[in-house]
C-alpha cells in the first residue's frame, strides 16, 4: 500500500537541545494526517562557566510525554506502529555508576568547560595526525575535552562508566544487558578511530579509559525488543516492535533531506548553519577543517557545521531596527555582492568549521559615514555565504564533480538566502521543502531496517541558478573576508 497513511508505521523520536518529538510516520515517511504526533519540552541549563547540560531523568520524562501524546492520539490504529527510531544531539555525554544511574548531568556539544585542555592539546599534540585518525578536531564539544574535564573535577568518576544519552534511554525502558551504541552516536564524539570503527586506542590510553567503561558499538539497525514490563503495559503498541539504536541528528537530516548518497550535499541554513556528504568510501585524506562522522557502518558523513547563520541575521536586524520581509527581499534583489563597501567576519559565537577556533571574534570592516542599516543587514548575509562558500571549496574534492546541492533550514523561505547560497557557492541549489528532515530520514533509516522500499527523494521546490557574475564578486568579497579574518583571528 503507497497511498496517504500507508502501512506500516514508524514511531519517530527526535530529541534536540530545546524539546522532545514523537512523530508516527507511514511506509513512505510522511507524517500521517493531523494525528501521531507529541512533543515535549526539555531544558538546558547553561552557566558562566561554561556549562550547558540536561538532567537525564528530565530528558525521559519528555520522551515518556511526547510517545505517551503521539499514540494517545492514535488509538487502537497504533497497532500500525512497525519500529521506532531515535534519535538525539550530537554529541552527548553521560556518566553512569555501575548499576547504570547517572552520576553527571547530560554533557552536550555546547558545554565548553573543556576549552582549556583543548587549548593545551593543541599546543602539544600533532593535531593533523589526531584529526586523521579519529575524524574530529581537538576542541571542547567533543568527548575527549569533556572528559578530561569530568575526571578532573571528580576523581570518582575514574570508576565511572560513560554513555551517550541514547544508550542510557535504551537502558530505562529495556533493563541492563548488553549496552550498546550506534556507530553514529559514538563517531560523534571523537573517541572513534574513523577507519577501523573501533575505540582509539590512543585516546583510550590516554585518558585512562579501559573498554568496559564505554558502550559496546553496533549500527542503526540492531533492535531491542521487549520492553520492561512497566513500559509494556503503558505502551501495548510498542512492547514487541524492534527499537532500533538511537543515532545523532545530523545523519538523519542527511538522509531525510535527500543526501542519503554520495554525490548530494546537503546544506542546513538555520541559528547555525551545516555542510554535509555521504563520501564515496572512506576518505583517505581528510582535509583538516572538516570532520568525518557515521551514519551507519558503509556510509562515512563528511562535512563541516559553523556557528554562524541565522543567529547572525537576527543579530544584525536587531542592531539595525530592521525587520525580514519584503522591503528587505527588495533591497537585495537591487544590490551586488560587496556593494555596501562592508566586510563581516560573523564569528560572533566563536568558529567552529574550518578554523575551530573557540577564541575567534567577528568583525565589521569598511564602515563610513554613509552605511546605513541595509548595508548592515546585507553584510551579515553575505558573510554567512562566503562561510559556507569556503566550507564547500573543502568539501568539494569529496563530494566530486558536478553536486547535486540540497538545501533546508527556516532560512530558505527567503528568496534572497536562497540566491545568496546558490551564487556565493556557483552551483544550483535544490530547496528541500521536507519541514522535518531529521524525523523523515529516521523513518526512512527504519524502513530500510525492515526490509521495505520506500522513495528516498524528499519533495524538492523550483531550483535556484547561480548568476555567475554575483559568483566572481562573492569570491572577490571572501578574498576580503578572509583577509580580514586573519588580521583579527591571527
Amino acid at each position: 500500500m503507497s497511498g496517504p497513511d500507508c502501512t506500516p508505521w514508524i514511531l519517530t523520536l527526535d530529541i534536540g537541545s530545546s524539546s522532545v518529538r514523537a512523530v508516527v510516520r507511514d511506509c513512505n515517511a510522511r507524517v500521517l494526517g493531523g494525528r501521531g504526533i507529541g512533543k515535549s519540552l526539555a531544558t538546558l541549563k547553561a552557566g558562566d562557566d561554561g556549562r550547558a547540560v540536561f538532567n537525564p531523568k528530565e530528558v525521559l520524562e519528555a520522551c515518556n510525554r511526547a510517545i505517551d501524546t503521539a499514540l494517545d492520539s492514535l488509538g487502537v490504529e497504533a497497532s500500525n506502529i512497525a519500529g521506532v527510531a531515535i534519535d538525539s544531539f550530537g554529541s552527548s555525554l553521560l556518566a553512569v555508576d555501575g548499576s547504570g544511574a547517572p552520576v553527571s548531568d547530560v554533557l552536550c556539544y555546547a558545554d565548553t568547560r573543556g576549552s582549556a585542555q583543548a587549548g593545551s592539546w593543541r599546543k602539544t599534540l600533532d593535531e593533523t595526525h589526531e584529526h586523521d585518525r579519529t575524524g574530529v578536531r581537538l576542541h571542547a564539544s567533543y568527548w575527549p575535552a569533556q572528559l578530561a574535564f569530568l575526571l578532573g573535577e571528580n576523581r570518582e568518576l575514574r570508576k565511572a562508566r560513560f554513555w551517550p544519552v541514547g544508550t542510557w534511554l535504551m537502558r530505562q525502558w529495556f533493563g541492563a544487558g548488553g549496552e550498546m551504541a550506534s556507530l553514529s552516536a559514538m563517531s560523534w564524539t571523537g573517541l572513534l578511530d574513523r577507519r577501523t570503527k573501533t575505540y582509539d586506542p590512543v585516546w583510550m590510553e590516554r585518558l585512562g579509559l579501559c573498554p568496559e567503561q564505554l558502550p559496546g558499538l553496533n549500527d542503526f539497525a540492531h533492535a531491542r525488543q521487549g520492553l520492561l514490563e512497566t513500559f509494556s503495559k503503558r505502551w501495548p503498541s510498542l512492547a514487541r516492535v524492534p527499537w532500533f539504536s538511537p543515532v545523532i541528528d545530523g545523519a538523519a537530516a542527511n538522509v531525510g533531506g535527500g543526501a542519503h548518497q554520495p554525490g548530494t550535499l546537503a546544506v542546513t541554513l538555520g541559528t547555525t548553519c551545516a555542510m554535509r556528504v555521504v563520501a564515496r568510501g572512506e576518505p583517505l585524506k581528510l582535509p583538516l577543517g572538516l570532520w568525518q562522522y557515521q551514519v551507519d557502518a558503509n556510509r562515512p558523513l563528511v562535512g563541516g557545521a559553523l556557528t554562524e547563520g541565522g543567529g547572525v541575521f537576527d543579530w544584525a536586524c536587531r542592531l539595525t531596527g530592521i525587520q525580514p520581509g519584503t522591503v528587505l527581499e527588495d533591497a537585495i534583489k537591487e544590490r551586488r555582492p560587496g556593494q555596501g563597501g562592508l566586510v563581516l567576519v560573523p564569528l560572533l559565537a566563536g568558529e567552529r568549521a574550518p578554523g575551530w577556533n573557540d577564541a575567534a571574534r567577528g568583525t565589521l570592516g569598511g564602515i563610513s559615514l554613509a552605511t546605513t542599516g541595509m548595508d548592515v543587514v546585507l553584510a551579515a548575509i553575505e558573510g554567512v555565504a562566503c562561510r559556507l562558500a569556503r566550507l564547500f571549496e573543502l568539501i568539494r574534492p569529496i563530494v566530486g564533480e558536478n553536486p547535486k546541492v540540497t538545501a533546508s533550514g527556516g532560512l530558505l523561505a527567503s528568496r534572497a538566502w536562497q540566491r545568496a547560497l546558490a551564487d556565493a557557492m556557483g552551483v544550483a541549489i535544490h530547496p528541500c521543502l521536507e519541514p522535518e528532515a531529521t524525523g523523515r530520514g529516521m523513518a526512512l533509516l527504519a524502513l530500510e531496517a525492515l526490509g521495505m522500499k520506500t522513495g528516498w527523494e524528499p519533495e524538492l521546490g523550483d531550483v535556484i541558478e547561480p548568476n555567475f557574475e554575483r559568483h566572481l564578486e562573492y569570491n572577490e568579497l571572501m578574498q576580503r573576508q578572509t583577509g580580514l579574518e586573519v588580521k583579527v583571528n591571527g
